[in-house]
């Protein structure tokens, strides 16, 4: 059964912004009493899903999680630092459509903030459909993204799903679909076999192929 519609996850998979989100976490949890962490290694053996289980093993407890999430999302909407696409992605969305394949964007950020991210990267046009959450303190994109997939006439298996945290992984396997890790996103690689990974976004095209 061939792949006739990839799902991109963004944060960290098309999108390159690790660091950022580093320097906005650190600024929360300075602003909450706890220690930073140190760099971008130490950020990605941390990060997971949920959510407040990342927070939690970054020092917030859990009366501090709603605030806290509210202070890192206030910090992220100012920040206007210049981000890049990671890589390649431009140049694996454009194989991917030249291949006749179908591409959704989903993401665990709300709508009015996912627009803003992607509006500097003039990507209009590049996906069939943009999926977003409406709460950012559960930052799930499971149901979107299921939602999308009983309307979109794709068996699961059809679909590949491309992304970079346990959490996506999560939704592929509970959705029936396809799933490939890219390292180099926000979470470090997992360790169980089984998992396809990339660490560059024009590996994807071979598991197309």
């Amino acid at each position: 059964m061939g792949v006739r519609a990839v799902c991109w996850d963004w944060n960290g998979t098309l999108l390159d912004d690790v660091e950022r989100c580093l320097r906005i976490m650190n600024s929360t949890l300075t602003a909450f009493g706890k220690p930073v962490i140190d760099d971008t290694d130490g950020y990605r053996a941390l990060f997971r899903f949920p959510l407040q289980d990342f927070y939690l093993d970054a020092g917030i407890r859990p009366h501090e999680y709603r605030p806290a999430v509210d202070h890192y999302l206030a910090l992220l909407a100012r920040d206007d630092s210049a981000l890049v696409l990671h890589e390649g992605a431009r140049e694996t969305i454009a194989a991917v459509r030249a291949r006749g394949i179908g591409q959704v964007l989903a993401s665990a950020t709300q709508a009015p903030l996912l627009a803003a991210q992607m509006r500097p990267h003039a990507l209009d046009g590049a996906f069939d459909a943009i999926l977003s959450i409406t709460d950012a303190h559960a930052a799930s994109k499971r149901d979107v993204i299921a939602t999308w997939l009983d309307g979109a006439g794709h068996a699961p298996r059809e679909v590949l799903l491309v992304g970079d945290t346990n959490h996506d992984h999560e939704i592929a396997e509970e959705l029936g679909t396809r799933y490939v890790h890219f390292t180099r996103g926000h979470q470090r690689p997992p360790r169980h076999d089984g998992v396809a990974r990339i660490s560059a976004l024009e590996e994807l095209i071979r598991h197309l192929d």
